[in-house]
């Protein structure tokens, strides 16, 4: 919807401008009464007679009233809005007509040459009132003229005792009332047009700042809405703008990176860009969070004449598709690693168990010295740690989507805790000990939330002492479940703990490089993340975190 205009505002202009415009009027009136009152006293003093008279008196008051009057235009215009500044404009248009009107009875009645200013107070009104004020105040004029001159013709109002008989010469008279009329119907119909024209200029002025503000907004908020950083620099090559995701990709107030050299800002553009080479390209923009893998574009700006005035940057973040490509190559990575581990998976069980079992009928043999038995105790422990291994690569290998039901996670945890201190394996040289809340429960595969905590307590146990404690912590949250394993370890440093999770690599002697990745992917399964933290007191904290689901 087109926004109203207002004629008197397109003719005054702004608040500002109207103000501005009455403030020179007003000087202008004032400075027109101070030509009136110095000749009036050179006039009467240069012939010898004395102000005291009726018109020295009556002018001089009509003088000093239009001074005081236009103090108080100055007093009251002072932050007056827009319709209170119209308003105090026709006030002052019609005591001006008075004024007038005293001034030419005080100086011959019609034939008074300062009748003319009746034509002054009409263009006034064309100048800030517009076409209707234009017309009011001609018809005004006029009106009070026309009625000046019958009152003072017909005898109804006398001249001024020391004023000589106003229509003694008729001639004259004529000559002056003629005049002033024509000039106050021509003002009224040259200003009136030039009110309406305004008027139309005005709308037009109006609608072309409505636009062109629109577009600047169109353009605030596509740049803002733009998923891209851009920043543009000048031809000197400093920064002149920037939008919300530059700032924020840079780490920085849009405001301070006006001003600061481009390639400064941006130390991946080649030289040649400041002077208009188009350039692309793929880097690292270092970052207070790190290095963020991101695309560039930079190509020439140009202004509305064609002529180019700097270069325009567009960053794009790749962070996503740098993470669907590690995806992808962790995928392939998998694929061929559960190709490897089915193949495998037959080719070293069944020596495995050939293995064991001639190492169980040796050792009943009763010939056996006791650093024999310890070595077949050896064997016996490393045979079951390479079944531990082929067991992991097939479930890491073939994965399998989670079945999700309602599962008593504190129930589960007692379970495997129990397990682990009777399993005869490292978890069950350490003090295991449960905490946290008496009941949780949440949508979970028991049977992979099962595996994620005999891996995280086997993981705990090995970096643990003998005898040392290891604490697995149950709670929930309003809409999280966490169980925790807490060991007394010597901790994992913040720079490693990206890498934990990756495949095969592991912080002991004794790993298999998977277990913690198997805890990363059932995390992924059900929704939830795994969370590494440094434990109060000194050792690690392994948490596994999952969504409550639907309660039962």
């Amino acid at each position: 919807m087109a926004p109203s205009i207002d004629p008197v505002a397109l003719v005054g202009g702004t608040d500002s401008q109207q103000r501005m415009r009455f403030l020179w009027l007003t000087a202008a009136r004032v400075l027109v009464c101070t030509v009136i009152f110095g000749g009036t006293v050179a006039v009467y003093l240069a012939e010898g007679h004395s102000l005291d008279g009726p018109t020295p008196r009556l002018l001089l008051g009509v003088i000093v009233a239009i001074y005081v009057a236009s103090l108080g235009y100055v007093l009251q215009i002072r932050g007056a809005p827009a319709k209170r500044l119209e308003r105090l404009t026709s006030v002052s248009i019609a005591l001006d007509l008075l004024a007038w009107t005293l001034l030419a009875y005080a100086t011959g009645g019609a034939s008074s040459p300062l009748s003319t200013f009746f034509g002054l107070s009409t263009l006034t009104a064309a100048l800030v009132l517009g076409n209707n004020g234009t017309l009011w105040t001609a018809v005004s004029s006029l009106g009070l003229y026309s009625l000046l001159a019958l009152l003072m013709a017909t005898g109804l109002l006398d001249p001024p005792a020391d004023q000589r008989l106003v229509f003694s010469n008729p001639i004259e008279t004529t000559y002056q009332m003629v005049v002033t009329v024509t000039a106050v119907v021509l003002i009224a119909a040259i200003g009136g047009t030039l009110a309406d024209r305004l008027v139309l200029t005005g709308d037009a002025l109006v609608r072309s700042e409505v636009s062109r503000a629109s577009l600047a907004r169109l353009y605030e908020d596509v740049l803002r809405s733009i998923p891209v950083a851009i920043v543009t620099f000048d031809a000197e090559g400093r920064v002149d703008s920037a939008n919300p995701v530059a700032a924020q990709m840079l780490g920085r107030e849009a405001s301070e990176l006006l001003g600061t050299a481009a390639r400064v800002l941006l130390p991946f553009l080649p030289a040649e860009v400041i002077d208009g080479a188009i350039a692309s390209g793929d880097t690292a923009l270092a970052t207070a969070d790190g290095e963020l893998p991101v695309a560039y574009h930079c190509a020439p700006l140009y202004d509305h004449t064609a002529a180019a005035r700097g270069g325009v940057v567009i960053i794009d973040n790749r962070s996503r598709e740098e993470r669907l490509r590690n995806a992808v190559e962790q995928a392939e990575r998998f694929a061929v690693l559960g190709r490897l581990a089915a193949g495998l998976a037959h080719e070293i069980r069944n020596p495995l168990g050939a293995i064991s079992g001639c190492v169980e009928l040796v050792r009943e043999t009763a010939t056996l010295d006791g650093e024999e038995r310890k070595l077949l105790l050896t064997v016996s422990r490393d045979v079951e740690r390479l079944n531990h291994l082929v067991t992991d690569m097939l479930q890491f290998a073939r994965p399998r989507p989670a079945e999700l039901e309602h599962t008593d996670l504190t129930a589960l945890v007692s379970e495997v805790v129990t397990l682990a201190k009777t399993s005869g394996g490292p978890e069950s040289n350490v003090n295991l000990a449960v905490e946290g809340d008496a009941q949780v429960s949440a949508m979970a595969d028991g049977n992979q939330v099962r595996q994620v905590l005999w891996n995280l307590v086997r993981n705990a146990a090995q970096v643990s002492r003998k005898g040392g404690d290891v604490h697995v912590r149950v709670r929930a949250t309003d809409d999280e479940a966490e169980l925790a394993v807490l060991d007394r370890g010597p901790g994992v440093a913040p720079e490693l703990r990206e890498k934990l999770f990756d495949t095969f690599y592991s912080g002991t002697a004794r790993g298999t490089g998977l277990g913690l990745a198997i805890v990363k992917r059932v995390a992924d399964a059900h929704g939830g993340r795994v969370e590494v933290r440094e434990r109060e007191g000194g050792g690690s904290e392994f948490a596994f975190v999952i969504p409550l689901g639907e309660r039962a």
